[in-house]
C-alpha cells in the first residue's frame, strides 16, 4: 500500500474526511489517477457525497472514454438518489444527459435544478448563481442549436439581470443564426469592441456573408485564422470560417486565392477521417468548387504543383537501375 493511501485511511479513520478528499486531489493533480480513484472509493464507501460526485465530474471531463461514455452519470445518479435536492448534481446531470445526446432531458434537468433553488438542501450550498444557473441553459439552447427558444430564454435573461459582453455576444450569435443579420450586426459589433473573440468573428463573418458582402466578409472571416490553433474540440466552427473564406474570393472573383483556402479546408478535414455529415456535405462542396475552378486555364493548383514527378525519361532510367542492381543482388545470392 502506497504511502498516500495509507495516509488517506488515516484521515478517514480519523473521520477527516475533507482532507482525504483534498488528498486526492492533489494526486489527480500530479495525475496519480490510480491513487485518486481509490481514495474516492474508500470515501464512497463511508458515504460521503462530496466524493460521489467527485468521481462523477472525473468521468464526465477527465476520462477519455467518459467510462464507456456514460459522462459520470451513474454517479450522480447515486447522489441524487440521497440528496435529490442537490442543485449542483442536478446541473451535473443535465450536462451528461446534454453529452449523451439528450437535450430535452437535459434541459428538464436544469430546470429541475431553478425550481428547486429556493428550497436548496442546508448541507451544500450551489455552486451556481440562479443566474448562472439560467445562462448556462441557454448555453446548453445554443449548442443543441435551438436558437428560437434560446433568443426567448436570453430576452427573458435580460429582462431580469440587464446585458453584458456575453448577452451581446450570444444574442448577436442568436439573431444571426435565425436569419436577422442586420440586428446581429449590431450586437455582435458591441460585443467585440469590448473583447475579440472567435464566436463573435464567425458569427460577424457569418451574417456579412448572409447579407452578400463579401469583402468584409471575408476580411472578418481572416480575422477568425490566429485563433485557429486554439481550437481544439469545435470542427465545425474551424471548417465554417475557412471554407466560407474560399467561397467569400469565388463571389469576388479571386479564384487563384479561393483554391489556397479550398485546399487549406480540404486538407483540414482529410486529417479527420470519417467525417460527421454537415461537414462531409462541406467537403464534398470544397472538392467539386476546387475542380471547377481548375478547369479555369488561369487557375493553378500551386499546392499540386510543389509535389515532384519524375519525367518519363529519368523514369525509364531509374527502373532500368533497379532492374540492374536486381541481378546483380541474385547473382550473389541474395
Amino acid at each position: 500500500m502506497s504511502n498516500t493511501l495509507s495516509k488517506a485511511k488515516q484521515y478517514i479513520e480519523e473521520d477527516n474526511l475533507k482532507e482525504a478528499l483534498k488528498l486526492a486531489r492533489k494526486q489527480h493533480g500530479k495525475d496519480d489517477v490510480e491513487s485518486y480513484l481509490s481514495i474516492l472509493d474508500l470515501l464512497i464507501e463511508k458515504d460521503y457525497l462530496p466524493a460521489l460526485e467527485e468521481k462523477g465530474l472525473y468521468y464526465q471531463y477527465y476520462d477519455e472514454t467518459h467510462d464507456n461514455d456514460d459522462y459520470g452519470e451513474k454517479y450522480f445518479d447515486s447522489y441524487l438518489e440521497k440528496q435529490p435536492k442537490s442543485i449542483n448534481v442536478l446541473c451535473d446531470k443535465a450536462m451528461s444527459k446534454f453529452n449523451k445526446g439528450n437535450i430535452d432531458e437535459s434541459l428538464e434537468y436544469m430546470d429541475n435544478a431553478l425550481e428547486k433553488y429556493e428550497t436548496y438542501s442546508n448541507i451544500e450550498k450551489p455552486r451556481l448563481s440562479k443566474k448562472e444557473i439560467i445562462m448556462a441553459r441557454i448555453e446548453l439552447l445554443i449548442k443543441a442549436k435551438r436558437y428560437e427558444e434560446g433568443l426567448k430564454s436570453l430576452s427573458d435573461y435580460e429582462n431580469q439581470f440587464g446585458s453584458s459582453q456575453k448577452t451581446d455576444l450570444y444574442k448577436g450569435q442568436l439573431l444571426q443564426k435565425t436569419d436577422k443579420n442586420e440586428e446581429a450586426l449590431t450586437y455582435l459589433n458591441k460585443s467585440l469592441q469590448e473583447e475579440e473573440t472567435i464566436i463573435a468573428l464567425n458569427a460577424k463573418g457569418d451574417a456579412l456573408y448572409k447579407l452578400n458582402r463579401y469583402r468584409e466578409a471575408l476580411k472578418t472571416y481572416e480575422q477568425c485564422i490566429p485563433y485557429e490553433n486554439k481550437i481544439t474540440d469545435d470542427l465545425e466552427l474551424k471548417t465554417n470560417f475557412n471554407y466560407k473564406a474560399a467561397f467569400c474570393c469565388v463571389n469576388l472573383g479571386e479564384d487563384q486565392k479561393a483554391v489556397q483556402y479550398l485546399n487549406k479546408t480540404i486538407n483540414m478535414l482529410n486529417e479527420y477521417g470519417r467525417l460527421p455529415k454537415d461537414i462531409e456535405k462541406i467537403y464534398q462542396k470544397c472538392s467539386f468548387e476546387k475542380d471547377r475552378l481548375l478547369r479555369n486555364d488561369d487557375v493553378e493548383d500551386k499546392e499540386f504543383k510543389k509535389t515532384k514527378f519524375l519525367s518519363t525519361k529519368y523514369a525509364i532510367i531509374a527502373l532500368a537501375i533497379i532492374l540492374i542492381l536486381y541481378v546483380i543482388l541474385k547473382m550473389k545470392g541474395y
